[in-house]
């Protein structure tokens, strides 16, 4: 059985909740079905179109999700770069399967990806930029790492209100962050090692 494999990620930028990184794998012969299916960049569809097409490729694709919260990656990043931790947490799913594994990367792919991948124990991963829009499988894993996120913040937002998208160029976000009382409720969940928030720290609201 020859199996493909795709990896992509949701949540690198926001201020507030996890990253999400997915694995999905699936038989080659299938590849073309999850296309039919609607499998395209998450970025492309809307909530409910990536809920449609989630249920939809279930049903010929397995995935495999890895969550790093935001107290997770304020520890890390004492020690490591954004890149890295995804690529550790890459590395981490791509040793669970046997498949031939795509990565969607957030910038043009270099040595130094493959180098880490060395580090870390994997030897065989392609690459490539834009993958998500270029290969079904890739856009499995862009989808379900998507929607998976957006179930998290929602859960978030249910309960402890209304932060917006959680992305620091959203104002309501940031209104809700600077308001020490709303701050304080989610205070675990939110990624203080990143720019916005020192810039925000700069002005002692932490």
């Amino acid at each position: 059985m020859a199996l493909i494999g795709g990896i992509d990620e949701a949540g690198r930028g926001p201020v507030i909740g996890p990253l999400v990184i997915c694995l999905a794998t699936a038989e080659r012969k299938d590849e073309q079905k999850i296309k039919q299916f609607g499998a395209v960049d998450s970025k492309k569809l809307s909530p409910e179109q990536r809920e449609a097409v989630l249920a939809k490729i279930t049903s010929i694709c397995n995935f495999v999700i890895k969550e790093i919260t935001a107290q997770e990656l304020n520890r890390l990043m004492d020690d490591y770069s954004l890149n890295e931790i995804e690529e550790m947490a890459m590395a981490e799913l791509i040793k669970k399967t046997r498949a031939d594994v795509i990565v969607d990367l957030p910038e043009r792919y270099s040595w130094v990806f493959f180098k880490r991948m060395k580090s870390y124990g994997v030897e065989k991963v392609e690459a490539e930029h834009h993958a998500d829009d270029k290969y079904p499988i890739v856009s499995a894993a862009s989808i379900c790492a998507k929607v998976t996120r957006d179930k998290r913040i929602e859960e978030l937002r249910n309960q402890y209100g209304d932060f917006g998208s959680g992305y620091p160029a959203d104002p309501k976000t940031i209104a809700f962050i600077k308001n020490p009382e709303k701050r304080n409720l989610i205070l675990k969940y939110i990624r203080i090692k990143w720019k916005t928030i020192s810039n925000l720290s700069q002005t002692k609201l932490f």
